[in-house]
Formats: structure tokens, sequence, C-alpha cells
């Protein structure tokens, strides 16, 4: 079994990786660097693959440019992985700690779906904010995997399968959501994705320029408000209905 690690770094961003750089030497684990995209102060017409009236659409208002960048990111890192012989990636954002047992939770969370074929899934995000809408697939010690029928927001830690990367390159390359909402919708629908509970990743404390200026607009904007609540119900219905969906008595 085979484990890529990327790093999301943005150049000149010393200090996080310098603190995450540390923290994950100390857990023993082997780790790439990859270089962010920087969107910042670019036209919105720049970015090829961005679809606005899109955005407009389903959003209710246009991306920023470090969120496309935060998705271009996220994109370039499961391309590279696809280009190795790896059979997952993790892929953890520098604002980011690690819990204790990291290493030996992920390896024991690896080694159980690696022996667990049945089990269909794409991605697994092992940084939640929450726990919603689940059922516990298998107990660690310290730690639920769970599959995550309501996709939980956040990407400071997803774990990706060879098959979710190529299912998403061939599905998410075009751009009218943040990567975490789209995640959330998409694997909400397929019903394969994972999450672990207690969070294997938290975030640091370092302050994202990208979510203080999102929370601006959310309270400044009413298109943004109204869409976001349709868009989460329609989300929770599709994951309530997708778990009651299954047979009784099965794991997953």
């Amino acid at each position: 079994m085979k484990v890529e690690t990327y790093l999301i770094n943005l150049d000149g961003s010393d200090e996080r990786l310098k603190n995450a750089s540390e923290i994950l030497i100390t857990q023993n684990v082997k780790f790439e660097r990859f270089p962010a995209v920087d969107g910042r102060g670019k036209s919105l017409d720049t970015f090829e693959t961005y679809n606005d009236d899109k955005a407009q659409k389903v959003m209710g208002r246009s991306l920023l440019n470090g969120e496309i960048g935060c998705y271009l990111s996220h994109v370039g890192c499961i391309q590279k992985f696809l280009t190795t012989d790896a059979d997952y990636l993790v892929v953890l954002e520098d604002d980011m700690k690690l819990a204790d047992d990291y290493k030996k939770s992920i390896d024991e969370i690896l080694k159980f779906l690696k022996s667990n074929n049945a089990l269909d899934w794409n991605l697994i995000n092992i940084g939640p904010k929450k726990k919603k809408i689940c059922k516990v697939i298998q107990e660690f010690e310290g730690h639920q995997l769970l599959h995550a029928y309501y996709f939980p927001i956040r990407t400071i830690g997803l774990v990706w399968s060879r098959e979710g990367a190529q299912e998403f390159i061939e599905k998410g390359l075009e751009i009218f959501m943040p990567i975490d909402n789209y995640l959330q919708a998409w694997l909400s629908v397929n019903s394969k994705g994972l999450s672990v509970w207690e969070p294997l990743v938290r975030p640091s404390g370092f302050e994202s320029v990208i979510d203080v200026s999102r929370s601006t607009k959310k309270k400044h904007t009413l298109s943004f408000s109204v869409k976001r609540q349709i868009r989460t119900w329609k989300t929770r219905f599709i994951a309530i209905n997708n778990k009651l969906s299954k047979k009784n008595g099965s794991k997953t």
C-alpha cells in the first residue's frame, strides 16, 4: 500500500510551512510540498475553467479569486497523484495541526479500507467540523470511520482513493463553487464520501483571508443567503434519502 501526502502551501507563507513541516516530521509523515495556486489580484476571466454565470446561478455570487486558486491547488494535487503509482493521496492544507495519533490512525484506516474492497468510496474527510447524517463503518481507538452521506464542509485534510481522484478529474474541473461546497454536493449525491470522527486534522489558528472575505460577502448579499439555504436543504434531503435507501442491517 503506497500513500502520497501533499502539503498545499502558498509561496511566501514561510511560517505556515515551517509550522506544518515540524508537525508532520514529528509524526514521521513523509510529505511533499505542493505550491498553491495564487489567485489573488487576478481577474476572474483569466481562469479558463471558471464559469461565472454558473457561479452566480448556483452560489448567488461570483467566487473570490482566492477561492478559485484554492480549487485549482486541489486539482493540481489530484492530477499529480494520478501520475504516480500510489494507491491513496492525503492532501493537507498548511494551516493545520494533527491529532497525536494521526499517523497510526491513518495507517489503520487505509489498511482496513484496502482489505475491504466492497466499500466503494471516493474521498475521506479527516478534518470535519461537524458530524451529520452519517453511519459508523468501523470503530478505531479514539476514532470512527463514517459513511458521510452529508459530506462535511472543510478541506483542511482529505484522503483520496485512486478511483475517486479519477472520477473527480472527469467531473469536477469546471469551477463554479468553492472546492469544499463542490465536494459536499458531489459526494452527497453519489454517496461515496467517508469521514473520520473525532477529526485527525484541525485548524491551527492561522487566519484565512479567503474565509474573512467570504464572511463579508455572506453578510451583504441577499442572493447568496437565499441560494445557500436552498442548496443546503436540497443537499441534506439527498443525503437523508441516500441513508434511508440503504438496506436495513447494512454497515454502510
